[in-house]
């Protein structure tokens, strides 16, 4: 008996000691998750704190945003917009410096369809760069692409391969020119380094009959801050001659610079608007005490070569965007303005340039461009969503080079010389393909297309 109660006694000390030790011992802790990508999250947290501070609308931006599972910036920044904007955008800093300087890998020629009006499904050239690999074979603005690499376009448009067709770095190409000739040739594409301005010329009466005095013509295409040189030789041009009126062709300027912007509105506003407002911005209430300081308003300063116009005719089309609206919009109320084409993109904004890592602008990862503000002209009118309506509606014309026999640019002379817009074209006239095909994709289909960009006042 006693052997057992000793027995038992020490099964109990026993059990009691286990449990003892096994109230004593530690608690395991969970082993932290480590973050797989914290260059990714730093980047995401800059974004996040930038958007609360400057983005117009952060008031209505979503929250509780699970950023864990997104694994890339550019969704991240999309989660971040609110529904109404069409406009921010982000890129990577390397592209963002490339497209800065003007120096592209390609073939130099943007294409479009002559759709509108004249129901041409017909792929033409509607501009093309100097010194790149198509001009220096010849081809020029509105000649028909009729074929790559022997395959007939629409065959590559119906089975949606044209665009990565065309973005292969050689190709065969065959063109029509105005007469209708064919010809095939391989193109490589190379970095072409491209110039804002496509075109200055001044016209007198011996080039279009009835004229009453020399007029400008200037076919603008972006607005380069590393090209300011490019406003400042046409103006050179059309001080010495003496224009009483221009012809700004903007209709495939998507816009670009602040400096460029209040560069060319101080050549081309009047005496008269000296000291006046061309742009104002509007903030957010975080932003507000920026709205009325002049360090970010377009105010006009003319300068040596600025003209005496006594009107300005503006060509526009859904290419016209961001700064070229804010010219548009600025100088309605200062001088006479005629708008002829089409109505414009609608990017009555603009933002401020943020490199990431913070002012990293030499080597920067990343490039946001998050709406900041909205553009208001010396009256206040501005908020252009659905774009500025033309006085003149015409249809683009695809068939001719930028110059004299182009359709918009004869309706502006014919208009200055009888106070009257030409017909319309005839419909007929250079029709390829009636039969309907997908629409190709233009440079204003890009999310990255519209620029409007100032300087920081913070």
């Amino acid at each position: 008996m006693n052997r057992i109660i000793k027995k038992a006694a020490i099964i109990f000390l026993t059990a009691t000691v286990l449990i003892f030790n096994a109230s004593c011992k530690k608690e395991v802790e969970p082993i932290p998750e480590t973050d797989p990508n914290p260059e990714l999250t730093k980047a995401k947290t800059y974004l996040f704190e930038l958007m609360s501070d400057v983005y117009y609308w952060y008031k209505d931006m979503p929250k509780n945003i699970n950023a864990k599972p997104i694994t890339s910036i550019y969704p991240y920044f999309d989660t971040l917009l609110v529904s109404q904007d069409r406009w921010s955008w982000m890129m990577s800093g390397a592209d963002y410096l490339s497209s800065e300087t003007g120096v592209y890998l390609t073939y130099g020629a943007s294409y479009s369809q002559p759709i509108e009006y004249y129901n041409d499904y017909g792929i033409r050239v509607r501009y093309i760069f100097d010194n790149s690999p198509l001009s220096e074979k010849g081809v020029k603005r509105g000649y028909l692409l009729t074929h790559l690499n022997n395959t007939p376009v629409m065959d590559l448009v119906t089975a949606n391969t044209f665009n990565s067709t065309l973005a292969q770095t050689t190709n065969s190409f065959t063109f029509k020119d105005y007469n209708g000739t064919s010809t095939t040739f391989t193109a490589t594409a190379r970095e072409v380094s491209t110039r804002s301005a496509l075109k200055t010329m001044v016209i007198r009466s011996t080039d279009f009959p009835n004229l009453p005095y020399p007029v400008g013509y200037f076919h603008y295409y972006s607005f380069k801050a590393g090209m300011l040189s490019d406003i400042d030789d046409a103006m050179a041009t059309f001080k010495a001659a003496n224009i009483q009126e221009l012809v700004l062709d903007l209709r495939y300027n998507g816009g670009g610079d602040g400096k460029a912007t209040s560069l060319l509105a101080n050549y081309i506003s009047p005496a008269s608007a000296e000291g006046k407002i061309i742009a104002r911005r509007e903030h957010n209430d975080k932003l507000a005490q920026y709205d009325n300081d002049q360090t970010t308003m377009t105010i006009v300063k003319r300068i040596a070569n600025s003209l005496d116009l006594r009107r300005i005719i503006i060509l526009t089309s859904k290419g016209t965007a961001s700064a070229s609206e804010v010219i548009i919009n600025g100088l309605k109320p200062l001088m006479s303005v005629i708008q002829i084409g089409k109505t414009t993109y609608g990017k009555p904004n603009g933002m401020y340039v943020w490199f990431y890592p913070e002012d990293n602008q030499t080597n920067p990862v990343y490039v946001f461009l998050p709406i900041a503000f909205f553009s208001v002209n010396s009256v206040g009118a501005g908020h252009y969503e659905n774009g500025i309506v033309p006085d003149h509606d015409r249809p683009d014309d695809l068939y001719h080079d930028f110059g004299l026999q182009e359709d918009w640019l004869k309706a502006a002379l014919t208009f200055i010389t009888t106070g009257q817009y030409p017909s319309l074209p005839a419909k007929s006239a250079g029709v390829q393909s009636l039969t309907p095909y997908s629409r190709i994709s233009t440079d204003e289909d890009s999310k990255n297309y519209g620029v409007y960009k100032a300087e920081r006042p913070l």
